[in-house]
């Protein structure tokens, strides 16, 4: 394996659990996560300006891993070249990245704006963006600045086509090709089958991508089912860069996976569906379901309320019906409502059913998923193993190329400590969105606890909700219902644990993000303002520090069992 770093590149020379304390007591917040762009800069910066020998080198560390991770952005190139700048006269600076770095910040500097190429790329019409962009990226002097602008949201548009002709169209210096053969090897990891993808891998130029395309390399062999070469070369990138959270936590979730739950709990297990006006969603979904293996769980379906625009059935109903034949006789239940009670009630009614209280878990489900053949009994597992949760959840990934993530390892902020969602009122609510709506590169696959679950599939205790209640009809029709249930649920000490294990594609985006218009818009923060009247800040403030804590305490315990301590 070639050296991750950069030649004179400083390291960390202290072990994974020693330099858990180290950040700890300095960094608290680095054990929450490193792939949300805005907290990798700022914990970098402070790392950077600490002092302090262990942590400057893992600040730079970061630096180099945001930049090989996302290499078009400005923010990143000028935080490396920072980095590089403080490495003072008695270090080996590493001079060849520093002018690669330097060259590609002036390639930079004619980025067009960048609200004129989202609203390009956010119309979805291919043949558009070709007939607009190509000519601009063939510009000698601009190309490589309206690349990066585009760059991110072309992959998104799920055509890679028009990203392998965006890389040939672009006049490229000499001395910029490797990055050139850098993003023809994320297209190819994002859109080709994996043998095909090394391949492409095996052109990037590891003294200045090292640690991001063996980090790829390793995650391309764990899809070919070469396990113990994935392990050894994550094992390997991890000895050189101690302090990344999300490498740590995947290699021990590799090393000491959670044993599945026995059979005899998904018999213990209701899943429910509730679907309003999406017959052939919930058709698609149920189909789904029928190919996993879902054990002895019982399964009810919800009808709510489903109508066209004459005031007839629209045919979710019947579909629900006629779908109980993809399961054995008895399994799968329907009912149907005659008027549409909103997504809160639904839950609840589906609740209050005696054959969902007599069981151990309710497991929801939105009437838009995919799901992978053992996800209940992977989803069970982590919730056996972590007795005080009130609920489990997953990653939660776009169901067509390129994967998104679209949720996963939500952790939450002290109250009044982040954005403002409403001027001249801090928030109280603030969970980290750690994700952050990136590309799916595999680094979200581990379990720990978590603050909130997505909605989309999460099992809870019954009996929780049988303790606390479910969800509040005051957030009706929809949206923050499943979080303020969640929060409800830490302030009383039953947090919520993340199975980034267990992958379900989600087909449509979230209400949140669909939603459009000023009655919408005013719905969804006519909620966000409801839930942040629900909790006192003293509660929250416990959440948020009692969270921290559980996420070092399980930090330091995984990265101590990978030391062999």
């Amino acid at each position: 394996m070639a050296h991750p770093l950069p030649p004179g590149f400083p390291a960390p020379s202290i072990a994974p659990p020693a330099l858990a304390d180290k950040l700890r007591l300095a960094l608290p917040q680095w054990v929450m996560g490193l792939e949300e762009p805005g907290l990798a800069r700022h914990l970098a910066a402070r790392a950077l300006l600490s002092g302090d020998g262990e942590l400057f080198a893992c600040g730079a560390g970061l630096a180099l891993w945001s930049w090989q991770r996302a290499p078009l952005e400005p923010g990143r190139v000028e935080l490396l070249l920072e980095a590089l700048a403080s490495f003072g006269p008695s270090a080996s600076s590493p001079g060849a990245l520093a002018e690669f770095l330097n060259r590609l910040k002036a390639s930079l500097s004619g980025q067009p704006d960048s609200d004129e190429v989202a609203a390009l790329l956010a119309s979805g019409d291919t043949s558009l963006a070709v007939r607009l962009l190509l000519p601009r990226l063939r510009d000698p002097a601009q190309g490589v600045g309206w690349l990066a602008s585009a760059w991110d949201g072309m992959l998104r548009l799920g055509s890679p086509d028009l990203c392998a002709a965006a890389l040939s169209a672009c006049p490229w210096p000499e001395a910029l090709l490797p990055l050139r053969a850098r993003l023809a090897a994320e297209l190819s990891f994002l859109f080709d089958e994996p043998e095909t993808a090394l391949l492409a891998l095996a052109e990037v130029d590891e003294a200045l991508f090292g640690a991001w395309a063996i980090y790829l390399r390793a995650e391309l062999l764990l899809r070919l089912g070469r396990a113990e070469a994935g392990r050894e070369l994550l094992a390997g990138l991890f000895a050189v860069l101690p302090w990344h959270t999300h490498l740590g936590l995947k290699l021990h979730a590799l090393a000491f996976p959670l044993p599945v739950a026995p059979p005899e709990a998904a018999g213990d297990a209701t899943i429910l569906v509730y679907s309003w006006n999406k017959a052939k969603l919930v058709r698609q979904t149920l189909e789904s379901l029928a190919r996993t293996d879902i054990a002895g769980a019982r399964i009810v379906a919800l009808d709510n309320g489903s109508t066209d625009s004459t005031g007839k059935a629209d045919g979710t109903g019947e579909v629900m019906e006629a779908c109980r034949a993809l399961f054995p006789p008895g399994v799968m239940r329907v009912v149907r409502l005659p008027v549409n009670i909103g997504a809160p009630a639904a839950r609840n009614w589906l609740l209050s059913l005696p054959e969902v209280r007599e069981r151990a878990w309710t497991v929801f489900l939105d009437d838009d998923v995919l799901l992978p053949e053992h996800w209940l009994l992977r989803l069970l597992g982590a919730g056996l193993a972590h007795e005080q949760a009130g609920a489990v959840g997953c990653r939660i990934v776009s169901a067509s190329p390129p994967a998104c993530l679209q949720s996963a390892d939500y952790q939450l902020f002290r109250p009044g400590a982040g954005a403002r969602t409403f001027e001249g009122r801090p928030d109280l609510v603030n969970v980290f969105d750690n994700c952050s709506g990136g590309l799916d590169f595999g680094l979200f696959t581990y379990t720990r606890p978590a603050a909130h679950v997505s909605g989309c599939c999460h099992a809870l205790r019954t009996s929780v909700l049988a303790e606390l209640g479910g969800f509040d009809i005051a957030f009706s029709p929809t949206q923050f219902d499943d979080l303020e249930r969640d929060l409800r649920s830490a302030v009383a000490g039953r947090g919520a644990v993340y199975c980034g294990d267990v992958a379900v594609a989600h087909v449509q985006h979230s209400s949140l993000a669909k939603a459009k218009g000023p009655a919408a818009i005013g719905q969804v923060m006519g909620n966000k303002i409801k839930l942040e009247g629900k909790f006192a800040p003293a509660d929250l403030e416990a959440v948020s520090e009692a969270g921290l804590a559980a996420l070092w305490a399980d930090l330091t315990a995984k990265w101590t069992r990978l030391a062999g301590g």
